[in-house]
């Protein structure tokens, strides 16, 4: 049995996770950029709850931004690991009511992602997008400076809630690390997004 992440077209709930879009940063964080300055894209957001019995009641979230071109693919190279860290941006902070898109790449698409019980088993060779779970790469086993793996997202079933985007992780496996003690710390820092090509 493991929980496996379920991607929709539907449009997200407050409480929702979900992909594309814009995020409720609060005003006082800063929109990530790139090294070179540019603003990076909003890519996936996810209630801290999923990761923490201990912020059921909070509205503490973590989202996952990225360098991205629609339709261009050099931002798998960004995505990458090297020297255990790669382009994506992981911010912690507590749910604003206003929504920010401050990318001038934006993933238009938004959709909602559940988090359903699967009664099959778990093991090293099970690449379902899911939380937690038995660690599967798609090549060598990454290790990070920050925490430990505790999502899988697979590209293909992404693409199920990014339709007119799709292609993001390309057929890959995309993987965010959190700190253990991610939901006591606002901002960066808290957490890495890898992506590996089969």
């Amino acid at each position: 049995m493991f929980n496996e992440l379920a991607f929709t077209q539907e449009p997200p709930t407050t409480a929702d996770a979900y992909a594309g879009g814009g995020v409720y940063l609060p005003s006082d964080v800063v929109w990530p950029q790139s090294t070179d300055g540019q603003p990076l894209t909003h890519f996936i957001s996810f209630p801290g709850a999923w990761f923490s019995d201990a912020l059921v009641d909070e509205t503490y979230w973590v989202s996952v931004f990225i360098p991205y071109l629609s339709g261009e693919v050099g931002h798998y190279r960004k995505l990458r690991v090297i020297n255990g860290v790669s382009k994506a941006v992981v911010i912690g902070y507590f749910r604003s009511s206003e929504e920010r898109n401050e990318a001038s790449n934006k993933i238009l698409d938004c959709g909602r992602i559940l988090l359903l019980s699967n009664p099959d088993s778990d093991d090293d060779e099970n690449l379902a997008s899911k939380l937690d779970g038995v660690d599967a790469w798609l090549q060598a086993p990454i290790s990070s400076s920050i925490g430990r793996r505790r999502l899988s997202i697979y590209g293909g079933d992404l693409d199920i809630s990014l339709p007119n985007n799709k292609g993001i992780l390309s057929d890959g496996m995309g993987y965010l690390f959190l700190d253990d003690e991610f939901s006591g710390k606002k901002g960066t820092g808290c957490g890495s997004f890898f992506l590996q090509l089969g």
